[in-house]
């Protein structure tokens, strides 16, 4: 398992905070070496946003289209939505540090 904080400035919103870690928890990935992922995050909306092939017109579309993009460096990449109770870890680093990604192999 890996984890990492990225203390982005300026970042007010959620929905923006949370797709900016799955967007660095997808370069992290790619730069370890990982083929098989699967991006777990208690956003709904953004988890449904990945999951889906219509085209994303909301304030954070260039960054669900850049993960999307980015699939491509993988054999397989899946997003699954996961209550906030099962993120525990994630948000604890969150409050202390910035936007958290952590990323399993297993």
């Amino acid at each position: 398992m890996v984890a990492c904080t990225y203390p982005w400035e300026n970042i007010s919103d959620p929905v923006m905070a949370e797709t900016r870690a799955c967007l660095q928890a997808i370069i992290m990935a790619k730069d370890i070496g990982f083929q098989d992922i699967c991006i777990e995050g208690d956003a709904l909306t953004i988890i449904r946003k990945l999951n889906s092939a219509d085209e994303d017109r909301s304030c954070i579309s260039n960054l669900i289209k850049e993960i999307k993009g980015r699939g491509y460096n993988f054999r397989s990449l899946s997003f699954k939505h996961v209550p906030r109770e099962a993120n525990k870890v994630a948000h604890a680093m969150e409050k202390k540090e910035g936007v958290t990604s952590i990323l399993d192999s297993g």
